[in-house]
């Protein structure tokens, strides 16, 4: 069962993904062969269920530090009451750490 877990992370199977979509690119491989076939779905299905909890806490991780490089770039913009996001914005829409948060709506949300 290890060495078939090893195969699906050599073969960069998908947590997101179907065991018939993945199928092709294990079958051919001498370790497919290791374990029955409820073993291996079985040993997929936990795959899958660890690595889309893991690349969920990834990305969760990411976005959180995306926001303190955000809220960092906003004390550096040295803002007023009086200052719109629009003008902000516009002054620093090419900073990369206003790029990194993908959606306008959620930097407006953190001024």
């Amino acid at each position: 069962m290890k060495q078939f877990r090893e195969l699906l992370i050599q073969n960069n199977v998908s947590a997101f993904s179907t065991w018939e979509k993945e199928l092709h690119k294990i079958v051919f491989d001498p370790r497919y062969l290791l374990i029955t076939s409820r073993e291996r779905k079985q040993v997929f299905e936990n795959f899958v269920k660890e690595r889309a909890d893991e690349e969920r806490n990834e990305k969760r991780k990411k976005m959180k530090e995306f926001k303190e490089h955000f809220k960092k770039l906003m004390e550096e913009a040295a803002l007023t009451s009086k200052s719109t996001f629009s003008d902000f914005a516009q002054r620093y829409g090419k900073d990369e750490r206003f790029k990194a948060i993908d959606k306008m709506r959620d930097r407006e949300a953190f001024q």
